[in-house]
């Protein structure tokens, strides 16, 4: 057992070190992503929008606008750690699915064969239904009187026990009856990691997922120190006047709220971090495929984001695109996506307590937007269509000329290449005639004068038009 674990961590170490590219996201992709982050907080009117992603070949682009606090000014940064929320489901999810792999449980497990009673609990409910929320378990964090126990002693740590000891209600329907979103389940599933593995679920999770993929910016500060990065200052209506207020010196010492969040919603992490760890965890880079599968294996479930749960997973689409992550909510907000078609994540946070996670989801879809419409652009095509001829421009974007490497399977007594803006207007047409089969680089210049923006060139051989080539200036 020992020699596997050791094995699994190797394994890790390696794909956080070769994911770790010299790749860059290009300049007028990033100007591009970053002016939509901010216009999206000035829509949002929140106090700052901290994202990042990951691309398909590692590159991480990351940015943040707005402000952490205000006496002194601070502007937030992609350093900054926010509260990721509920999003830390994705993590006690995986820690569980990973010990299934393991042989430790099975997702089919019932709670008895783990954990002693509690009132209100089904004995036999299953791993399966704790982790796609169809426990019927009621969310102790619902049951009126909690917050008021929460405040009368904000530096208390709690354990899972006694928080459910103390807030259980009856239960909200019957086992594998219906959906219902409710923490109480996330804290059974911390309890259940540390029975199986005699660590506590912050321990497992830092072992397994944190130290070997490299992602330092995770804590959780009720049960082991913070991650040493700045911490972006949550804004909260706490005078009750509906004015926000900088609440980062009452909301870092809420150890009681943060302990309760736990192994539901209780940990910090960068943009950054968080959108390696949702790319990696949704490539399979963790699971069997087997353990995969049945994370993805979605119920209905009205009231999530996109309306669809697997294990410790929301299934939504963006732009018609397939996603899997979740939101967070816990005064501050959080949303983590992965889209497979793109192998790309994409994460966004606010320290804004007036928004939610729900609010996020725009934000996550009009950066999803500019990276497609970018693909679309910069695609190179490697062949044109009817005409008999393999092609590659170059640069793109480019500045004041372009070169066309064409390949050619038959001779040509004419090639015409035809330059279009983004409306249609022809820019610039070149035409050459008695062109030999096989390689020949064509050159278009004099493009200085081009205004920045979309093109699209247009080759025809021997009058026969091949489709258009996006390009940008």
């Amino acid at each position: 057992m020992k020699r596997t674990r050791t094995i699994s961590c190797l394994i890790l170490a390696l794909l956080a070190y070769f994911s770790v590219s010299a790749q860059t996201v290009p300049a007028e992709l990033d100007a591009t992503l970053k002016a939509t982050l901010e216009t999206m907080r000035t829509q949002l009117n929140a106090k700052s929008l901290s994202a990042a992603m990951q691309f398909s070949d590692g590159a991480i682009w990351a940015h943040a606008n707005g402000v952490s606090s205000e006496v002194p000014l601070k502007n937030v940064t992609p350093d900054h750690t926010y509260l990721i929320g509920s999003v830390t489901k994705t993590l006690t999810s995986a820690c569980i699915l990973q010990l299934a792999d393991e042989g430790l449980l099975n997702l089919d497990d019932s709670l008895h064969q783990w954990l002693d009673t509690f009132p209100f609990i089904e004995p036999n409910i299953t791993i399966r239904q704790l982790m796609q929320h169809t426990s019927g378990i009621h969310d102790v964090l619902a049951t009126p009187g909690q917050q008021d126990s929460l405040l009368a002693d904000i530096s208390r740590i709690w354990t899972a026990e006694e928080l459910i000891d103390a807030f259980i209600q009856p239960a909200d329907f019957q086992p594998g009856t219906a959906w219902g979103y409710s923490n109480t389940n996330y804290f059974l599933l911390g309890m259940i990691i540390k029975k199986a593995t005699n660590n506590d679920f912050y321990t497992e999770l830092r072992n397994r997922f944190y130290q070997p993929l490299g992602l330092s910016s995770f804590s959780i500060p009720a049960f082991e120190p913070s991650s040493g990065l700045p911490v972006a200052h949550v804004w909260m209506n706490l005078t009750a006047d509906n004015i926000l207020d900088d609440g980062h010196f009452f909301y870092s010492n809420w150890l009681s709220l943060n302990s309760t969040a736990g192994a539901a919603g209780g940990y910090y992490s960068t943009p950054t971090d968080c959108t390696k760890w949702m790319r990696t965890y949704m490539r399979g880079d963790l699971l069997s495929a087997e353990m995969m599968a049945n994370a993805k294996t979605t119920v209905f479930a009205a009231g999530s984001q996109g309306g669809l749960y697997g294990l410790g997973l929301m299934k939504n689409s963006f732009l018609g695109f397939e996603a899997y992550g979740h939101g967070g909510d816990l005064a501050y907000h959080a949303s983590s996506w992965y889209f497979p078609e793109k192998d790309l994540s994409i994460t966004v946070f606010t320290n804004d307590s007036n928004a939610d996670s729900w609010d996020l989801l725009p934000v996550v879809r009009e950066l999803l937007r500019d990276c497609d419409d970018f693909e679309q652009i910069t695609a190179v095509k490697p062949s044109l269509d009817g005409i008999g001829a393999a092609i590659n421009v170059f640069p793109n974007p480019f500045d004041d000329q372009l070169s066309v490497n064409i390949q050619l399977a038959n001779p040509a007594a004419t090639v015409e290449m035809r330059l279009s803006n983004a409306i249609g207007q022809t820019v610039k047409t070149m035409q050459f005639e008695n062109l030999p089969s096989g390689e020949t680089t064509l050159k278009m210049h004099d493009l200085e004068q081009t205004a920045p923006g979309f093109y699209s060139l247009a080759v025809s051989v021997n009058g026969v038009e091949g489709r258009a080539i996006k390009l940008v200036k």
